[in-house]
C-alpha cells in the first residue's frame, strides 16, 4: 500500500499549525485550547470514509475507526489475497465464523463452569458476575411509569421540595421508626436508637419537619429515609395497611424513599463532608436494597461507606479507647455491620475491602441502649445478633486467603474442611442461649424467634458457600461425598426454616428469599446428577416447588420475581420425562452420552430472558458419572441448626486435578435483573 493512499489522521487544526497531533478526536491540543467541538479530520484525498470535521462523541470516533479498519482490510486483500481469512479474524472479532464462534463458546463454558452456583444466586439479587450476560440484562430495575403519564417535577428527586413531598405525616414517620427499632434494628444494629429518637424529635420540634431547613443535615435525612424504607419494605402487609399504606402506594414509596437516600447523600456531598451518618444510612439501606432490586447500587455505596468509616477512624475503636461512650459504641456498631456486609460478599466478589489484620475496632458490647452496661452473652440485646454474625463472617476472608494460597485441589479442600468445622462449631456449640432451641423467655424481645430463623438460614447458607467451589464436583466424584451431603442437608435446613417463617407474622428479610433460592438451586443440581427414578429426585423437586409457590406470593420483591423465573427454568429440566430423555442415550461403553450443561443453562437463560424467548438448553456430549454416595434423607423433625448430617466426621478422599465447578453461575442468575421482567 503506497503512502499516498493513506488517510490523514491528524486533525485540521494541528495540520494548519504544523504541530504534533495525538491523532485522536478530539486531540489533546484541541482539548487544551478548549476547541474540542471543532476538532476534526480533513482527508486530503476526499475519502468517503473520513469522519465529519466535528466529532463530539466517542461513538462517532469508534464508528470512524471501524470504517478505517474495513478500508485497510480491503487494501490488504488487494495486495495479498491469501491473508484474507487471517485478516478477517484479526480485524473483525465481533463477527467470527462458525468455527471461531464455537471456540469462544468453549472458553465461555470453561469460565462459567468455574463457579457457576454463586452466579445463579447472584442473579436473584440483581448483581452481575458473568460478563457474558452484561449485554442482555439490565442491572437495576427501570422505573415503571405508565405511558402517557407526565409526572414532571415529581421525577426529579434532586429537588428538596420533592423530597419533602415524600415524607408522610409525623405520626406515620414515628410509627415506621418505632417498628424499625422493635423489629428490624436487631438484624443490623447500624445506629443508636436513643440518639436517633432525640434527633427525630428535634427535626419536628425545632425544624417543623422541614427538609428544606438549612440547619437540617441531609445525611441525617438520608438515614431517616433509610429507616423508613426498611420498615415499609419488610413489614407484613397487615402492618403496612394499619399504618395507612395500600399496596400500590407502598410499592411506589418504598422505591422513591430508597432513591431519596442516595439523593440526600449526594446533595450533602457525603464523600467530602465525612460523617458517620452516611455510613449508618448506607448500612441500614441494605435491609431493603436487595428486595427492591437495588443490589448493585447498594454494593457500590457500601464500598464507599467503608472508605468513609476508615477516614473517620471507626476501624480503630479499640476496647480501651478514650472518648464519649455513646459515640464510640455507635462507631463500633456501624463498623461491625460494614465488616459483616463486606466479608459475606466474598463468595460473589472473590475479594474484600476490609482486612481483619488491620482492623482493631472491638466488637460492639452486648449491652442495652439505656445504660450501655455489658451483660452476659446469653442475654439478648440489640447488638447480640450482629456480634455473633461477625464471628461467622470473619471466617470468609480467612477461607478466601487460604484458597488463594493453595496450589492443589488437595490443599484447597483441606482448607474447606477446616473452615467447615470452624463454622459448624460456632453455629452449633457457641451460640448464645437465646439463639438455641431453649424455651422462649417472656422477658426476651419480640425479635428473638426471628433471629433464630435468620441465624439458621444464614449459617446454613455459609456452609454451602464454604463448599461452593467443590459442589458440582461432589455430584460426580465420590471423593467429595462429604460436600454433597453437607450442602444438601444445609439446603434443606434453609427451606425448612423458610417454610416456618411464612407462617409467622414477622418482617421479611432479604436473606429469607435469596438463600431459599440458593438452597433450591443446590437441590435441583443434585437432581440433575441422579437417575430419574431415585427417591431423592421427587423429594428435592418438591422442596423447590414449595419455594416457588411461596415466592410467587411476594410480588413486591425483585428477588422473588427473579428467583421464580430461574427455579421454574431448572425445574423444567428436572421433569421426569426430560430427565429420562437425557439419560436415554449412551455411548458404546455404556456410559451416558449426554449430561446436563450448567454453563449452557446460564448462557441461554440470560438470552431467553432478555428476548422473552423459550428456553432451549444445549447439551454436552460427555459422560456424567453419578456419585456412589447419595446424601441421606432429611427429617423435618430434626432440630439441629444446620441439619442432621453436620455432625459427621470428614471422610478420607483422593483429589481430582481441580476443584472448579459452575455453582456460582446458577447463584448469579438467581440474583440478576432481566430487561423484560
Amino acid at each position: 500500500m503506497s503512502v499516498s493512499s493513506r488517510s490523514r489522521l491528524t486533525c485540521s487544526a494541528c495540520t494548519r499549525r504544523k504541530v504534533k497531533c495525538s491523532k485522536t478526536v478530539p486531540c489533546t491540543n484541541c482539548i487544551r485550547r478548549d476547541q474540542q467541538d471543532t476538532c476534526g479530520i480533513n482527508d486530503a484525498q476526499g475519502n468517503p470514509t473520513s469522519p465529519p470535521q466535528s466529532l463530539t462523541s466517542r461513538a462517532q470516533e469508534l464508528d470512524y475507526l471501524r470504517q478505517r479498519l474495513t478500508q485497510l482490510e480491503n487494501e490488504i486483500h488487494q495486495d495479498n489475497p491469501t491473508d484474507r481469512v487471517a485478516t478477517a479474524h484479526n480485524l473483525h472479532p465481533e463477527t467470527p465464523d462458525v468455527h471461531s464462534n464455537e471456540t469462544v463458546h468453549d472458553i465461555d463454558s470453561i469460565a462459567a463452569t468455574r463457579d457457576a452456583a454463586t452466579v445463579l444466586e447472584f442473579l436473584a439479587w440483581g448483581r452481575r458476575k458473568d460478563p457474558d450476560c452484561h449485554t442482555v440484562v439490565s442491572i437495576e430495575p427501570a422505573e415503571n411509569v405508565s405511558p402517557g403519564v407526565d409526572t414532571g417535577i415529581l421525577q426529579d428527586l434532586s429537588q428538596l421540595p420533592v423530597l419533602q413531598l415524600l415524607l408522610p405525616n409525623a405520626q406515620q414517620v414515628r410509627q415506621l421508626v418505632d417498628y424499625h427499632r422493635d423489629c428490624l434494628l436487631w438484624y443490623h444494629g447500624s445506629y443508636f436508637d436513643p440518639t436517633f429518637q432525640t434527633q427525630l424529635s428535634d427535626f419536628y420540634d425545632t425544624h417543623n419537619g422541614m427538609i428544606e431547613d438549612p440547619a437540617v443535615n441531609l445525611q441525617w435525612v438520608a438515614l431517616l429515609f433509610s429507616i423508613l424504607t426498611a420498615s415499609l419494605t419488610c413489614a407484613p402487609d397487615t402492618q403496612a395497611r394499619a399504618w395507612g399504606f395500600d399496596e400500590a402506594e407502598r410499592e411506589t414509596l418504598s422505591r422513591r424513599w430508597f432513591q431519596a437516600i442516595i439523593t440526600c447523600l449526594n446533595r450533602a456531598d457525603y464523600t467530602s463532608n465525612l460523617n458517620i451518618l452516611s455510613c449508618q444510612a448506607i448500612t441500614t439501606a441494605t435491609v431493603s436494597a436487595h428486595l427492591l432490586g437495588f443490589s448493585t447500587t447498594q454494593s457500590i455505596h457500601l464500598a464507599t461507606a467503608v472508605r468513609v468509616a476508615q477516614s473517620l477512624g471507626i476501624h480503630h475503636l479499640g476496647p480501651d479507647i478514650a472518648g464519649n461512650l455513646v459515640v464510640n459504641e455507635t462507631g463500633r456498631r456501624v463498623w461491625c455491620e460494614l465488616c459483616n456486609q463486606d466479608w459475606f460478599s466474598i463468595p460473589f466478589s472473590e475479594t474484600y475491602l476490609i482486612s481483619p489484620r488491620y482492623t482493631t475496632s472491638a466488637p460492639p458490647s452486648n449491652s442495652h441502649d439505656h445504660d450501655l452496661i455489658p451483660v452476659d452473652a446469653d442475654i439478648p440485646t440489640i447488638t447480640s445478633y450482629s456480634r455473633f454474625l461477625r464471628d461467622i463472617a470473619i471466617i470468609m476472608p480467612q477461607l478466601q486467603d487460604g484458597l488463594i494460597s493453595s496450589n492443589t485441589a488437595y490443599t484447597r479442600y483441606e482448607k474447606v474442611l477446616n473452615y467447615d468445622a470452624r463454622l459448624r462449631g460456632l453455629a452449633t456449640r457457641e451460640r448464645p442461649l437465646f439463639m438455641t432451641n431453649a424455651p422462649l423467655d417472656s422477658t426476651w424481645p419480640v425479635w428473638v424467634p426471628w433471629a433464630r430463623h435468620a441465624l439458621a438460614i444464614t449459617s446454613s447458607h455459609k456452609i454451602v458457600m464454604i463448599h461452593r467451589s467443590f459442589l458440582l464436583d461432589s455430584f460426580v466424584n465420590p471423593a467429595f461425598a462429604f460436600t454433597r451431603r453437607t450442602c444438601l442437608a444445609a439446603s434443606k435446613t434453609i427451606i425448612k426454616e423458610y417454610n416456618c417463617l411464612v407462617e409467622e407474622d414477622g418482617p421479611t428479610l432479604w436473606i429469607h428469599q435469596a438463600f431459599a433460592v440458593a438452597a433450591s438451586i443446590t437441590l435441583l443440581l443434585d437432581v440433575l446428577h441422579r437417575d430419574p427414578g431415585e427417591r431423592e429426585c421427587s423429594e428435592h423437586r418438591t422442596h423447590a416447588q414449595n419455594v416457588v409457590r411461596i415466592l410467587k406470593s411476594r410480588r413486591d420483591s425483585m428477588i422473588a420475581t427473579r428467583g421464580t423465573k430461574l427455579l421454574e427454568a431448572i425445574l423444567a429440566q428436572t421433569a421426569p420425562d426430560v430427565m429420562q430423555q437425557r439419560r436415554g442415550k449412551h455411548n458404546r461403553d455404556g456410559t451416558p452420552a449426554i449430561k446436563f450443561n450448567v454453563s449452557a443453562l446460564v448462557r441461554d437463560f440470560c438470552k431467553s430472558n432478555s428476548a422473552n424467548l423459550p428456553l432451549a438448553f444445549p447439551q454436552d456430549h460427555a459422560s456424567s458419572p453419578s456419585s456412589e454416595d447419595p446424601p441421606p434423607m432429611y427429617h423435618s423433625s430434626d432440630s439441629n441448626l444446620l441439619g442432621t448430617d453436620f455432625t459427621q466426621s470428614h471422610p478420607s478422599f483422593p483429589f481430582p486435578a481441580t476443584g472448579a465447578n459452575s455453582f456460582d453461575d446458577l447463584l448469579y442468575l438467581a440474583n440478576y435483573d432481566f430487561t423484560n421482567t
